[in-house]
């Protein structure tokens, strides 16, 4: 049996997920020893007492005690400065995001430790068992609406054109953020403009065709009043919208960032992200009005000459925090008993165990083999 660390996730005041003791609860019959950092609870109204109630080996410790057990788990990747502090051979469970993270794969490789990414945890059918893709869609569109409240003086009036949306991307992330733009990502907010006769929203969904096809979309583009970046992109060094083409939006068009992929620069070509010229926001501040300063933080070589409100949240769902960690307990409870019963060294393709499988699509292994077939 294993022993496993829940450290908190330290990151901008905003950032309060914490797990719900039910996850602990159903963890305790199969961990030698759980140790919850000192103050979990605390950001979504759970109390200590109610980790620990009726079990003897859950325990409450400091964020150092959490890093020392044989398992750590925190939905955002600790900070490079804080993966040193776990010793070699720790599982460490976390949305570590491999393809835009080529740095972190070299420390975590460097220090010894056996990673599996939440994010490519997947089922034989390739779908991801542990996600909140609609709490992500849903969050950054209604953020993205809150925004266009702002820019967009006509917003609620009757006499106004339909609200146009373009989302660039068609999985399931730019599906879910389709879903939330035809309700302004507010149901209530819907049903009261359906009463009083206030025009609607029209989604436009694009892929390759039309973003590659730059007459078509500067025709679209010029009465867009919200864009939206849904992509997963083979490749993140290249754009998708130019900077100049951001000029060619309404004024008070609003640019959301759902995907979040952020700036790197240690690599033979700089990630970027496929809005050229937009920020990355957290939990903090989500809402950048052009005259912001931080469009003057940009790489060298990345343009924002060009500049609309833009809204960005490296974590959309903790905007709603209680529902994100009820969603992800659920979808991880099954995942932690099998690692805390069987050993890493069996996850394999071949395993008989559908979780094994799947966890073993998450290990550094599977990727940097997938990564080598190309």
């Amino acid at each position: 049996m294993l022993t496993i660390g829940f450290p908190r996730m330290h990151k901008e005041p905003g950032e309060v997920r914490d797990f719900f003791p039910d996850l602990m609860h159903g963890l305790a019959p199969v961990a030698k020893g759980i140790v919850i950092e000192e103050g979990s609870g605390s950001g979504i109204d759970k109390e200590p007492w109610q980790y620990i109630e009726g079990h003897g080996n859950i325990h409450i410790g400091s964020n150092q005690d959490c890093y020392d057990q044989d398992i750590v788990v925190q939905v955002r990747s600790p900070e490079d400065d804080e993966l040193p502090r776990m010793k070699p051979g720790t599982i460490l469970f976390s949305m570590l995001h491999y393809s835009t993270h080529p740095s972190r794969i070299r420390l975590i490789s460097k220090l010894g430790l056996r990673p599996v990414s939440m994010d490519s945890v997947e089922g034989d059918d390739g779908v991801r068992l542990i996600e909140n893709l609609r709490g992500t869609s849903w969050n950054a569109v209604w953020a993205g609406f809150c925004a266009l409240k702002k820019t967009y003086p006509a917003f609620a009036d009757k006499g106004r054109n339909p609200i146009e949306v373009v989302i660039l991307g068609t999985g399931p992330v730019g599906r879910f953020a389709a879903e939330a733009a035809t309700k302004y990502g507010d149901v209530k907010l819907n049903k009261e403009y359906l009463s009083r006769g206030v025009p609607g929203v029209i989604v436009h969904l694009i892929g390759r065709n039309i973003t590659q096809d730059e007459t078509a979309l500067k025709a679209l583009l010029k009465r867009t009043d919200m864009l939206v970046d849904a992509t997963s992109r083979s490749d993140p060094t290249r754009h998708i919208i130019a900077n100049h083409l951001v000029g060619i939006l309404p004024k008070h068009a609003v640019v959301l960032d759902v995907t979040v992929d952020p700036y790197i620069v240690d690599r033979k070509s700089i990630q970027v992200k496929a809005i050229e010229g937009i920020p990355t926001g957290n939990l903090d501040q989500y809402e950048f009005p052009p005259d912001d300063p931080a469009f003057d933080l940009f790489p060298k070589g990345v343009s924002s000459a060009y500049r609309r409100m833009s809204v960005s949240c490296y974590s959309w769902p903790g905007i709603k925090p209680k529902k994100c960690m009820d969603v992800y307990g659920r979808q991880m409870l099954g995942l932690l008993k099998t690692f805390l019963d069987q050993s890493c060294e069996k996850l394999s393709l071949e395993s008989p165990s559908f979780l094994m499988r799947a966890l073993y699509r998450g290990t550094l292994e599977y990727y940097q083999h997938q990564q080598a077939k190309g």
